[in-house]
């Protein structure tokens, strides 16, 4: 089997309110692989949102290691995380956030700038195959107004695939999405997620997103109850 994107390795994660500390997650083991589309699913509260910032290096675990592509990242400075954030992940969430005033393409290559990149003639056609690829070719030069929420959803994975992540983390992509938006829109990360080169990671607790999993990761209190890998006798 290839070597894991991220491999989470005896990570913790204490929140303090201002009266004591809980712990949100507790010691949790968890290897995404390339290739599969795995989906994080629990209730409001379970500890999954947690768990994957703590993938995405949003969020530094209390205890544990965190290893991006066979590096391990336990310990580097906010600038150092930062940096492998940037050259690793893709992230898509809830809303797609798109800036109003500018077109679909646009949205997508100003993520190149925001992150202190130029926007090089190679970019643009990375851009073009992006949006032909995800169906959004006729769309490109239309506003986030003129795009069903379907369609702005799949303008913001251009965007966070521009950098050609190895990892893409998605919180709740469908969960304002009528049906057959949010259909077009797992059926795009699924296809993404035969990439032998990336894994595709989804936190949701809408059950109808789970047919659509390789694997299924069940969070539970902070815990993982269940895992359809190692139901399935895969290799961790």
């Amino acid at each position: 089997m290839a070597e894991p994107v991220v491999r989470l390795k005896g990570v913790v994660r204490d929140f303090f309110d201002g009266v004591r500390t809980r712990r949100v997650l507790q010691q949790t083991d968890l290897d995404v692989f390339p290739g599969e589309f795995t989906v994080l699913a629990g209730p409001s509260g379970s500890g999954k949102t947690t768990l994957l910032t703590i993938m995405g290096l949003v969020l530094a675990p209390t205890l544990g290691r965190v290893v991006i592509a066979g590096e391990d990242v336990t310990g580097y400075s906010e600038d150092r995380l930062a940096t492998v954030r940037l050259r690793k992940f893709g992230f898509v969430f809830q809303t797609a956030a798109l800036v109003p005033a500018l077109s679909a393409m646009d949205n997508v290559l100003i993520a190149t700038g925001v992150q202190g990149g130029r926007v090089t003639p190679e970019l643009r056609k990375r851009a073009d195959t992006l949006f032909e690829d995800l169906g959004l070719k006729e769309y490109a030069r239309l506003s986030p107004a003129q795009l069903s929420g379907g369609e702005q959803q799949r303008v913001a994975i251009a965007r966070a695939l521009i950098s050609d992540p190895s990892v893409l983390l998605c919180d709740e992509p469908t969960s304002a999405l009528d049906v057959d938006s949010s259909k077009l829109v797992l059926d795009t990360l699924k296809r993404l997620s035969r990439d032998p080169k990336r894994g595709v990671v989804l936190v949701t607790h809408d059950p109808r997103v789970f047919p659509y999993a390789d694997r299924l990761v069940k969070i539970e209190d902070g815990a993982i109850a269940h895992d359809t890998r190692e139901i399935g006798g895969g290799d961790e």
